[in-house]
Order: structure tokens, then C-alpha cells, then sequence
């Protein structure tokens, strides 16, 4: 895709180079490379050793599901002996402990200077790629998904342990802040599970969203504790130059909430009292967490139920004598080399995980589509007709600069009960302004009807992006419920409707999906195999 993180937003890597720091990225990039510009040295790596796509083969580094070889340090190839081959993970760490080993040498020289390592693994991603000596830490599931992702699961873990032992070896270990964290929920295709929360990845529902994580340290004031509090990923800018000693240093984060203090501090009050999960543009699905209360609003993926962990075992026998033994599998080998593909076992399940997300969202974006064209008779061709009609787009300058924004009325589904898990919805008199049924021409029935004759007037911006609410709704009190079991949206509906405007009013601010077709262009054939830059411009948002 030719696009890439807008070149004028500032990012964490430069923040720490205006406080001095050398900056080092490792591992997986995923955020644009069709124009140097967005390659991790132009965006405030001094150093960069790993791959620009999203995921690729552990041992080849070469994309999955096409042709082309994705494996640089810095701005350059990275092919011979000590990479092709050789599992990810080992180079990852290698690199790691690499850069710490110099800066420990720059320091006895004289040339200290603090760093920032970002340190992204490929694994746990897809493909289930694992050397063998990690099956035999773990037990052999039924499910081969889940076991061999278990297996790359101990694999990561042991190469969190070689850092943390290398920075100790170096001296840094003391003075070092460890983050470590995710960016979504698991892929429960791919063998990943997030029970007992609700969904998968590519879901607006806590196992899609809610991100396990910790912060090791000595410099931690309260050490050892569970931190409940609400955080999102924009928090961890102001939070780690707090840490810093940079709290005054202004960012381009400006949603984000510095925590450090109320980390250090679990007694000191939450900073944060409300999140906003998305808002999709096409199809419309939004989630918005204010306090307790989480409203989600539009279309919903097919994947809006609880995955059990598929943990039946091959022999119950075996799997206790392998838990007895694993104290640290395979942990006295050193690695220096990384590991080759004679050590590799591979599930191949011939599955593309994006295409298949592309699909569902065309697929929800065309029923929406439909849904809004048969509603009281009002088609595409009316809507852009209207588009034209001073009075219309009078409407829509006058509730885009007052912010009041038309909302449709209708009962909600009534018990909306999944069959497998058993979503509850609680019964009661209010009504749910943002869902509900009605007959279309031919006396069936469509999701999300409007219960009224009005027509649908889309929703713009001052940025020029357009939303056409659509949908029902459902409210969840995750202090109360976190598995988003209980739907009680139709007693609360004067909740809703706030939540919703809530949205409305973040959606103010959104800047458009750049989301442009895959190009040609890109094709690795054209850059000699390998996925390069220099066939696309550069994309920047403008200023309000």
C-alpha cells in the first residue's frame, strides 16, 4: 500500500533525540516504507536492523503470501551468511545485546550517552514458525494452532529473558526502564486466545483491544502490583518523557496522558477516564469507553464471541512430565549464532489473515450501503442529488459548527442471545436511539432501521471525512462485567445517547482513512526481490 505515518507528525524516537538520546529500532517497522521518509531512520532512528512489512517467513524474510526480501540495517539490504536462514528472534536479541555491548564500550571511552532501544519481535505473528527445542517446553495440544503458538510464546519468553540478562551483563540493567507491551488482542485463527474477554483480533471488543503489558524496573517506585487503571497506546508518549525527566517537552501526542506518576504510585488517582477504540469511517463501527461504560455502535465482525482456548491435550501423561521438566528450556545455550532452518517446525495454515479482515469489512461496508439506500426510499443517487441542494448542505455546515448532529430513533433488537456463549441483554423500558429493525420494500426485515421517515443525512468534518451512522448499539459496564457479557443498552438509554455524542464529537476531529489501492509499482520484481522505497509520495495531515 503506498502510504505510510504522516511525515509531519513527530514521533517517539525524535522526542527522545531532542533529549539527547541515541536511537536504535529493531524488529518489525509496519509503518511505511514506499518513501524513505517514512523508514525508521528518517523518522528518528539513528539505527535501524529488521524488516518494513508486517509480518514474513522467521528464517527467509521474505514475505508470506508474495515474492520479495525484506531485511535491512539502516538503509541497506541485509543478505549474506548471518541472516539468511536464521530465525528472527535470535537476530533480534543479537542485535540487542550488540548495541548494548557498544554503548557499554562508548561509556568506558568517555562518550556516554543515554539510548532508546525499540525492540519489536516478530514473534508471536503469524507464520507458526518455531524452532523444535520450544515444542518440548510446552504441552502438544489437539489444536496444532495453539501448540505450536504456545511454543513461539516460550520462544519469546526466552528472548526477553537473554535481554534482560545482557543488560545486566553490560552494567545498564539498573538504570533501564523495560516496556513491554502489545498492540492488539490475539489472533485466535493463528492459535492465540484471549479468555475470558470477548473477541479477537480485528474486533472493537476487549479481547481485541485490551492490551496485556508490564513495566520492570528498579527505578519503579512501588514494584509488584497489578495497575487497573484506563491506558492507551497515546499515553506511553508523555509517560516515558516523564520518566525522563522530559514531562514539560511538548509532543504531538496531544490525546495522550502522562501516567508515569500514577504508575509509580498505584494510590494516586487514574489520569485517565476515557478511551476511544475507533471510529471507523466505512464500514461505520465505533467504540468509546467513558468511566464504566462502554458503548459500541455499528457494525460488529462475525468474530463477537468468547474463544475458549482450544488446550485439549494429546496425552495427559506426557503433558505432566512436560511441565515438571520445564524449568527453562534449552536456556543454557548461549545462542551466539543465531539458529538456522534445520531447527525449524512450521504449521502451515494457509491462511491470509488481512485479506480475510479486507473481506469482512467490504462485505459490512456493502450491507451498510444497501441498508441506507432501501431505508424510506433514499438511494445513493437522492443522496448525492441532495449533496447539491444549498439547503441540505446548510444543514450539515450548521450541525458540522454547532456540533449538534442528527441521531435516529427506533427500538433496539429486542434479546439479541448468542447462541454459543450466551450474550445477555437486560430488559427494560428505554429505548435505543441507534439500532433496532424495520421492514425493508419487499417485508423482510434489516438490521439498524431507522424505525422513522427521515432521511439519513451523512455526518461530515472540518477534515472532510464522512460517517453515516448506522447500527445498533450496545452498552457494557466493564467494572461490572469486563467479559461484555450483559448488553444494557435498553435501560440506559439516556447513557447511550451521551456516549454517542461523545463519539460524534471525537469523530470532529478525525482525520480521513488513507487507505490508497496497492500499486503496482511496489512489486519487489521492479526492486531487484527486495521491498524498497521510492514509488510513492509522502502523505502529511494538515493543520486545523
Amino acid at each position: 500500500m503506498p502510504a505510510g505515518l504522516p511525515t509531519n507528525v513527530n514521533i517517539m524516537p525524535q522526542y527522545f533525540q531532542q533529549a539527547g538520546y541515541v536511537t536504535h529500532a529493531i524488529g518489525k517497522w509496519h509503518l511505511g516504507f514506499c518513501h524513505q521518509n517514512y523508514t525508521p531512520t528518517f523518522r528518528g532512528f539513528d539505527t535501524f536492523y529488521g524488516f518494513y512489512l508486517g509480518s514474513q517467513d522467521f528464517y527467509t524474510h521474505s514475505s508470506q503470501h508474495t515474492t520479495g526480501y525484506d531485511f535491512r540495517i539502516n538503509e541497506k539490504i541485509l543478505k549474506g551468511p548471518e541472516v539468511d536462514g536464521k530465525y528472527s528472534t535470535d537476530l533480534f536479541v543479537n542485535r540487542a545485546k550488540a548495541i548494548f555491548e557498544h554503548h557499554k564500550k562508548e561509556d568506558l571511552k568517555g562518550n556516554e550517552k543515554p539510548w532508546f532501544t525499540y525492540l519489536s519481535f516478530q514473534a508471536v505473528h503469524e507464520p507458526l514458525q518455531v524452532p523444535h527445542s520450544y515444542k518440548e517446553n510446552v504441552c502438544e495440544y489437539k489444536d496444532q494452532a495453539r501448540y505450536f503458538y504456545s511454543a513461539m510464546v516460550s520462544s519469546l519468553d526466552h528472548a526477553i529473558d537473554r535481554v534482560v540478562e545482557s543488560l545486566k551483563a553490560t552494567g545498564f540493567y539498573e538504570n533501564t526502564i523495560i516496556v513491554f507491551t502489545t498492540d492488539n488482542g490475539g489472533a485466535v485463527k493463528m492459535g492465540g486466545n484471549n479468555m475470558p474477554l470477548r473477541g479477537t483480533k480485528g474486533t472493537l471488543y476487549e479481547g481485541g483491544t485490551r492490551g496485556i503489558g508490564f513495566i520492570h524496573s528498579p527505578l519503579l517506585q512501588t514494584p509488584g502490583y497489578t495497575n487497573v487503571n484506563m491506558m492507551h497506546a497515546v499515553d506511553w508518549l508523555p509517560t516515558l518523557m516523564s520518566a525522563i525527566g522530559q514531562q514539560n517537552l511538548a509532543t504531538s501526542a496531544t490525546d495522550g496522558v502522562d501516567q508515569w506518576a500514577a504508575i509509580s504510585s498505584p494510590s494516586l488517582h487514574a489520569p485517565r477516564n476515557e478511551i476511544v477504540y475507533n471510529i471507523k469511517e466505512k464500514p461505520f463501527m465505533a467504540a468509546i469507553r467513558v468511566g464504566d461504560h462502554k458503548l459500541l455502535w455499528g457494525s460488529q465482525p462475525e468474530k463477537d464471541i468468547w474463544f475458549a482456548a482450544q488446550e485439549s491435550v494429546v496425552d495427559e501423561d506426557l503433558c505432566e512430565a512436560v511441565k515438571k521438566r520445564r524449568t527453562q528450556a534449552d536456556r543454557n545455550r548461549s545462542f551466539s549464532e543465531a539458529r538456522g532452518m534445520e531447527t525449524m517446525d512450521v504449521l502451515n495454515l494457509n491462511i491470509d489473515e488481512n485479506k480475510e479482515y479486507a473481506e469482512e469489512y467490504e462485505y459490512l461496508a456493502r450491507i451498510q450501503e444497501i441498508d441506507l439506500e432501501e431505508q424510506d426510499g433514499y438511494d445513493q443517487t437522492e443522496y448525492e442529488e441532495d449533496m447539491m441542494d444549498p439547503s441540505i448542505t446548510s444543514q450539515i455546515r450548521s450541525a458540522r459548527t454547532e456540533r449538534i448532529l442528527p441521531s435516529r430513533k427506533g427500538k433496539n433488537k429486542g434479546n439479541n442471545e448468542n447462541k454459543n456463549h450466551g450474550e445477555k441483554k437486560k430488559k427494560g423500558n428505554g429505548k435505543n436511539k441507534g439500532g433496532g429493525a424495520h421492514k425493508n420494500k419487499k417485508g423482510g426485515k434489516k438490521k439498524g432501521g431507522s424505525g422513522k421517515n427521515r432521511k439519513k443525512i451523512p455526518i461530515p468534518n472540518k477534515f472532510g471525512a464522512t460517517i453515516k451512522s448506522w447500527g445498533e448499539t450496545r452498552l457494557f459496564n466493564l467494572r461490572e462485567d469486563p467479559e461484555e457479557r450483559t448488553d444494557i443498552s435498553a435501560e440506559n438509554a439516556e447513557i447511550v445517547e451521551k456516549l454517542k455524542e461523545r463519539a460524534k464529537e471525537h469523530f470532529m476531529n478525525l482525520y480521513p482513512q488513507f487507505t490508497p489501492k496497492d500499486d503496482p509499482q511496489s512489486n519487489p520484481l521492479r526492486w531487484g526481490g527486495f521491498w524498497s522505497p521510492g514509488w510513492c509520495d509522502t502523505y502529511a495531515i494538515k493543520d486545523e
